[in-house]
């Protein structure tokens, strides 16, 4: 099945107007722009040909877990009080996902995290990988503060990138095998 990232937030966005929560909501008269929206999709295996993609969205104080390429797979919501991204997105990275698309406001509440948490994370090289991600596609503080009031610290100082390539590497040789 050939996926671009538009076809695959097209089947995430599908996947997540069709919950009952979406629809709940709706059924609320709340406009769609402030429903639940998808903050980042991650994708395992090529862009081109998915294994496996698992967005995530948010409304309010609830997170929702959704696999569009699983349509009989139910989603799954939590709070957001339980989230972490060391285990909802840095770990993913680390098992062979890449990010096929995050909003401005998902990369700050995640540099707030890394800030916060810096020294507990405990998926090191999903973190290289994921600011390995901000470097290639021009995600800085300067930008986080211009266009989403970002006042954290500057997460790209935490970059590596040998350990961020070689963590790539590595996976792609494990894969191989």
């Amino acid at each position: 099945m050939n996926m671009s990232n538009e076809k695959l937030m097209r089947l995430a966005e599908r996947a997540l107007k069709r919950t009952e929560s979406y629809q709940w909501n709706r059924g609320l008269d709340m406009p769609d722009e402030e429903n639940y929206k998808i903050q980042y999709l991650l994708v395992k295996g090529s862009k081109n040909s998915p294994e496996n993609a698992v967005a995530y969205a948010s409304y309010g104080g609830e997170i929702m877990i959704l696999y569009p390429l699983q349509e009989d797979r139910q989603p799954i919501e939590i709070n957001e009080d339980v989230f972490f991204f060391d285990s909802e997105l840095f770990e993913a990275l680390e098992q062979g996902y890449s990010v096929a698309f995050m909003s401005l406001e998902s990369h700050c509440c995640i540099w707030y995290e890394i800030e916060n948490l810096q020294d507990k994370l405990e998926h090191p090289a999903g973190v290289q990988k994921y600011l390995h991600y901000c470097k290639q596609h021009g995600i800085t503080r300067e930008r986080l503060a211009r266009e989403e009031y970002y006042d954290g610290m500057d997460a790209m100082k935490l970059y590596d990138r040998q350990a961020a390539i070689g963590s790539q590497v590595k996976k792609k040789q494990e894969l191989e095998r």
